[in-house]
């Protein structure tokens, strides 16, 4: 159970520290892509489209090997 003490606890720490919270928010929205929820319309919409999806994850793991590439030299 989330208490209105913890949500508003939440709400101030992010207005306190907005870069922190728009970086784990992208950082979740990424994950939520990659392992989506059983039973949500993303799970649905990747079952319908899984050649698509396959070929999306992919793509972005040569983002990521060349993103981690610029960023180590």
């Amino acid at each position: 159970m989330v208490y209105k003490s913890q949500i508003k606890a939440k709400d101030n720490y992010e207005k306190a520290n907005p870069s922190k919270a728009t970086y784990w928010n992208r950082k979740s929205n990424a994950r939520s892509f990659i392992f989506p929820k059983a039973g949500t319309k993303l799970e649905t919409a990747i079952n319908d489209n899984l050649d698509l999806y396959i070929k999306d994850l992919q793509e972005m793991k040569i983002d990521i090997d060349r993103r981690l590439k610029d960023l180590q030299q």
